[in-house]
């Protein structure tokens, strides 16, 4: 009898074991979700980590980026003997690395008196610009006029790079689609010739961008220096050469026979044109008088 009261004991203890292990493991899951929904997830941690860490190197990258600068010069100056200076300025350009691009000299009057002028066009690479015009200001007597000007395109070249990255990467992409319409079974001619025509604008795009990257590249590595050149007269000398008197002399006598040859030629005229013209003229103009006074005689007698 005891032993069977002790199975049923058994028996109806179960169910109540079996509900309190239910109701702690209900327990230790909501404890546990607890604890996931209040700590980090381990996987995320790092992908927010590289989030930052890409943000902060855009960053940096940002504050590091070189500045593109167009940068040119106007000079003018007063020299001694422009020749000279013209010859002197192409050494230095030379020197620096640069070239000359442009010049212009013509002989004209200054302060009264014939004088050699001119102009230069100079590309110099931009690093040494400013040793470029100190170098050139050296030669001058006088600085006539000086300006230095810097143009920012950074956001205009940066602009022009993103740009080209995009469209390579487009022309990447419609390669690989090319490349895998041509290798289905049942490619249609249409849709080669679609992907093709797409691939042609682009590249397109691509080669009118970068034609105007490259002329932003040559701007911004060649500064443009354009140089005026005025000769000055206080140093021109006195005496251009040495003098003589022969010089004078013949100028004189020059001036003698131009001046019988103008005189002779006055007289041939006179001779040739004038005297026939005239007895054309005056001979009538005689006879008309003569016709004059002879009427008036006549009258003159019958008034008598």
């Amino acid at each position: 009898m005891s032993g069977t009261r002790s199975v049923e004991r058994i028996r109806q203890a179960i169910p109540l074991l079996l509900l309190f292990l239910a109701w702690t493991c209900a327990a230790c899951a909501a404890t546990a979700e607890d604890m996931d929904s209040s700590e980090p997830n381990p996987e995320s941690i790092p992908a927010m980590a590289a989030g930052e860490l890409d943000a902060a190197q855009r960053a940096a990258d940002g504050g590091l980026e070189r500045r593109q600068t167009l940068a040119s010069a106007n000079v003018s100056l007063i020299v001694a003997d422009a020749e000279t200076a013209l010859e002197d300025i192409e050494q230095i350009t030379t020197d620096l690395g640069g070239y000359v691009a442009d010049v212009d000299v013509s002989n004209g009057r200054y302060d009264e008196t014939e004088a050699l002028r001119g102009s230069m066009t100079l590309r110099v690479p931009s690093d040494s610009l400013d040793d470029a015009v100190d170098q050139i200001q050296a030669l001058a007597t006088v600085v006539n006029n000086l300006k230095v000007n810097r143009q920012d395109v950074t956001d205009q070249y940066s602009d022009l790079d993103a740009r080209l990255r995009n469209l390579r990467a487009t022309e990447a992409e419609l390669l690989a689609l090319l490349t895998e319409v041509r290798q289905k079974p049942n490619a249609k001619v249409e849709d080669i010739l679609a992907v093709h025509r797409s691939l042609t604008q682009i590249r397109e795009e691509i080669e009118t961008l970068q034609g105007r990257k490259n002329l932003l590249d040559n701007q911004i590595e060649f500064s443009t220096v354009k140089v005026e050149l005025i000769p000055d007269s206080v140093f021109r000398p006195i005496v251009e050469g040495p003098w003589s008197a022969s010089g004078p002399v013949r100028n004189a006598l020059r001036a003698l026979v131009a001046t019988l040859q103008d005189l002779l030629t006055a007289l041939i005229w006179a001779l040739l044109y004038l005297t026939p013209l005239l007895l054309v003229i005056l001979v009538p103009l005689a006879v008309l008088i003569w016709l004059v006074r002879l009427w008036i005689r006549r009258r003159r007698k019958d008034g008598t």
